[in-house]
């Protein structure tokens, strides 16, 4: 295309898409579509089954309904003027995440983008773990936004927000059994600076504020600084946080990101922990990663590299005792056309501890086409781990079915295998995907319909 080249149309390709549903001027039809999900995990001799079901009707109606150990789900309905109605399960994302929040949160900061949250308001879930349970409303208009649920427990959460070209301010607020409390979250951008924060009061005072700069494509800066009080009490909190939950934690973070290198740094301390002599009372936490890509014709080849630092202060009698864990993580991956291998050394070393360390090697294929009428994979691993008991713990991201997210902690002495495999095929107009993973822990399978 003229005035994209090669590496710019790569950099959009995840944003933008020219693709054509309808004849240039015309309003896109409403299409009912279906997707139905059932699995099956046997784990130490216990059958576990849970499925899913998904039907949308253009943007107009979703309906989810789970069933794991108990049925869950909710039926939003979405009006031609930017409103929305759910009933059911639902996740409540207000401002920072200080006061309400649900849904999964990063125990630290792995990169400069965990610094900040992006609110999405409310938003109906077929999760088999979801936030809140009632009816809730959005309102999304051109300079203001509000929302407010009421939960079965007769918990109500509303927020209401005003949006101006280029800054934003809302006011949150919760009422009910668990507890009350009231925000103010507000972001503010001067050019390629951006100022965010939130302001809480829920029994105590909590504030969270930072800012962060992006120059350029891929080049960022950020730093933020928390304040939770040990009696702040919001049982809806979701906000950042490194070592504990949101109470009792005072800290500030840093970090920067330069193409593909990265580093973060947080401190944080614990005034109660602190003035009870409580262990891990102050924590520090660095983590610098390199993951650059090279690209030759078919093949790709991307090393990475990490290296963490953690250290837990704690009173030992008359003394301080600091704990400090060393962790090193270096990987390799490769892929040409279709086929793919990973290879990862996992060193650690733990403060009284011997060296400990992890390795595996994974090898597997992928249809390179995906629009193809018959798609499959399959991966294969292999893992073997040495350490020094569960304080020199390795956690380690393993490939899983769709929509499930495994990461396991390896300790002590233990080898591992896994295989996961799945097939894609369409006839007419649906589309069947079997899933299956096999390990020397578990046995997956997982079937999905789309209509």
């Amino acid at each position: 295309m003229p005035g994209f080249t090669p590496e710019l149309s790569e950099a959009l390709r995840y944003f933008v898409s020219f693709e054509s549903w309808s004849p240039a001027g015309s309003r896109r039809r409403e299409r009912l579509r279906q997707e139905l999900m059932t699995r099956d995990i046997v784990r130490s001799g216990e059958q576990n089954i849970a499925g899913k079901y998904h039907l949308k009707y253009g943007e107009r109606a979703e309906v989810y309904v789970s069933r794991k150990s108990d049925f869950t789900g909710s039926v939003s309905l979405y009006g031609r003027r930017p409103w929305k109605l759910v009933i059911g399960d639902y996740n409540v994302r207000f401002g920072q995440g200080l006061l309400c929040w649900s849904g999964f949160s990063l125990s630290g900061f792995p990169s400069v983008s965990a610094f900040w949250r992006n609110a999405s308001g409310i938003s109906g879930t077929g999760s088999f773990s979801p936030g809140e349970r009632g009816i809730a409303a959005g309102y999304d208009g051109r300079h203001w936004t509000a929302s407010a649920a009421l939960g079965t427990g007769g918990t109500l959460l509303c927020s209401a927000s005003c949006i101006r070209a280029g800054w934003n301010a809302g006011v949150n607020a919760v009422c009910g059994p668990k507890g009350r409390g009231v925000s103010v979250d507000w972001k503010k951008a001067f050019g390629h600076l951006d100022l965010f924060g939130e302001a809480a009061y829920a029994g105590k005072p909590a504030l969270l504020a930072g800012a962060k700069w992006e120059p350029a494509y891929k080049i960022s800066a950020a730093v933020l600084a928390r304040y939770y009080s040990p009696g702040y009490t919001s049982a809806y909190a979701g906000a950042v946080r490194s070592a504990s939950k949101v109470e009792d934690e005072a800290g500030i973070a840093a970090g920067v990101q330069i193409r593909w290198f990265s580093l973060t740094a947080d401190m944080s301390v614990h005034p109660e922990k602190m003035a009870l002599r409580k262990n891990n009372y102050q924590q520090f936490k660095s983590a610098a990663a390199a993951c650059p890509v090279f690209r030759k014709g078919s093949w790709e080849l991307s090393p990475s590299f990490k290296w963490t630092e953690r250290m837990q202060l704690s009173p030992d009698g008359d003394i301080f005792r600091a704990e400090w864990r060393h962790d090193l993580r270096c990987d390799l991956k490769a892929a040409h056309g279709g086929f793919q291998g990973t290879a990862r050394l996992n060193g650690v070393q733990v403060t009284g501890r011997d060296p400990g360390g992890l390795a595996y090697l994974e090898l597997g294929y992928r249809t390179p086409s995906d629009t193809a009428r018959l798609q499959y994979f399959v991966f294969v691993r292999g893992t073997m781990c040495e350490t020094d008991g569960w304080a020199s713990r390795i956690y380690v991201y393993e490939r899983d079915l769709p929509g499930s997210f495994s990461v396991p902690a390896w300790y002590g002495s233990k080898r591992g295998a896994s295989l996961v495999a799945g097939i894609v095929f369409r006839q007419k107009k649906m589309r069947h995907r079997l899933n299956l993973r096999l390990s020397d822990r578990d046995f997956k399978i997982q079937y999905q319909i789309w209509l």
